[in-house]
């Protein structure tokens, strides 16, 4: 039988978060409040934003509340500029229903719901009602570089963190929208990232940028469910070191599943239990410069991660298993490899972190050793932006706008 998640483990998950909030406190961490009045100052309008994909550090499963996306503790990802989405948005009166593309896709059922129910959560909290329309697109710097007449492919791999990206460019989008572009609003690190948690929970991460921890206990307050950027100025030399080489492969696996089994796992609750240590040495990591001690947790908590989505609740009487033979290649070669690291989310996709000065000689090996495989070439990225209409990368979505008459 599993280990119950009793009374008192939901008391240390609401102890651990205090705790850790304290010591970020303590480390002059500047924890943002919400601007004072959340009532939206326009109800119409369009926007272009990006957002880059995230790349879990110290990750996490299971959610206690499906339509706020809450989960039941913290978690720490990075950003990752080798896989970014584009999206548009635009809030219209004359709009009878809510609107998604994604992809090139038009969104119909259950994958429009979760796009409605998240524009449904935004218009709650900003006291407007006009419908929207979304157009978005994932994007990798291997099929800009390689793509023909514009035309780019959207298959990027498994386990990347563009729903994550996907998230915060809506919401940064809308935040633009909805207060007149104020940047009282649109760099409110808190109203980004709630906003941003609504579509895919780490989209709380992917809006601040860097190396981003997003809090949360089982019935937390929903506007207490936030995320803050790590690094700091002091930090820039070594983030600036270092380089994210990203390996997509394919999968049919859902994000949705893992999430739904993981609390099934007799592991689950151990998990938890060890989570705001492993915070504490991410912390001390980032501190001391030291992409060591920060690659080994990531390492400790993928294999983590995979060993309670295996041993979770089988789902029509199969386990989840994500990972494919070419995962299990990379991870071997890598443990063979100084100074280099892997993480691997929900999914077979790979992402290494390193020193830039020895990039060139990984890719190099793993290209020696598995040949057919995507390379993507990345560092560390930013917080979700605004784009100007006449922007580069809003020009990426010309193909798409053009297909929906706008």
């Amino acid at each position: 039988m599993n280990p119950p998640i009793t009374r008192s483990i939901l008391k240390k998950l609401k102890m651990d978060h205090m705790d850790i909030l304290n010591y970020l406190k303590n480390k002059s961490y500047s924890i943002p409040t919400l601007p004072k009045v959340m009532d939206a100052k326009n109800h119409s309008g369009e926007c272009f934003s990006i957002a880059y994909s995230i790349q879990g550090i110290l990750k996490y499963h299971g959610l206690t509340d499906w339509n706020q996306r809450i989960a039941y503790f913290p978690s720490i990802s990075v950003n990752n500029t080798a896989v970014f989405t584009v999206s548009y948005l635009r809030f219209d009166g004359r709009l009878k229903t809510d609107k998604a593309y994604i992809n090139s896709e038009e969104l119909k059922d259950e994958k429009l719901r979760r796009i409605k129910n998240t524009l449904d959560m935004i218009r709650k909290y900003s006291r407007s009602t006009n419908k929207a329309i979304l157009i978005s697109r994932n994007f990798s710097s291997y099929n800009i570089k390689n793509s023909e007449n514009k035309s780019y492919t959207s298959n990027i791999g498994k386990g990347l963190g563009t729903s994550a990206s996907g998230s915060a460019a809506l919401a940064l989008a809308a935040i633009s929208i909805l207060y007149d572009n104020d940047p009282e609003y649109i760099n409110n690190e808190r109203l980004k990232s709630i906003f941003s948690r609504f579509l895919a929970g780490s989209g709380a991460r992917s809006a601040v940028g860097g190396f981003g921890i997003w809090f949360n206990y089982p019935n937390i307050d929903p506007l207490d469910s936030f995320a803050i950027r790590l690094d700091k100025k002091q930090h820039q030399k070594f983030i600036n070191d270092i380089a994210l080489i990203t390996i997509p492969i394919m999968s049919d696996i859902e994000t949705k599943s893992a999430h739904k089994i993981a609390p099934e796992s007799p592991f689950f609750v151990s998990w938890l239990k060890n989570r705001k240590k492993q915070i504490y040495e991410f912390l001390d990591g980032l501190n001391d410069s030291n992409l060591h001690k920060i690659g080994d947790l990531a390492e400790f908590d993928t294999i983590c991660l995979h060993s309670i989505t295996m041993t979770g609740k089988p789902m029509n009487g199969k386990r989840l298993f994500a990972w494919d033979p070419r995962t299990l290649q990379i991870m071997k070669l890598v443990n063979n490899i100084e100074n280099a690291y892997f993480s691997i989310d929900t999914g077979p996709s790979v992402v290494l972190l390193t020193k830039k000065r020895y990039k060139d000689e990984i890719i190099k090996e793993i290209r020696n050793t598995i040949p057919d495989l995507k390379i993507l070439d990345g560092e560390i990225g930013g917080s979700s932006k605004i784009l100007e209409p006449n922007s580069s990368e809003a020009k990426l979505l010309e193909e798409d706008l053009d297909k929906c008459n706008i």
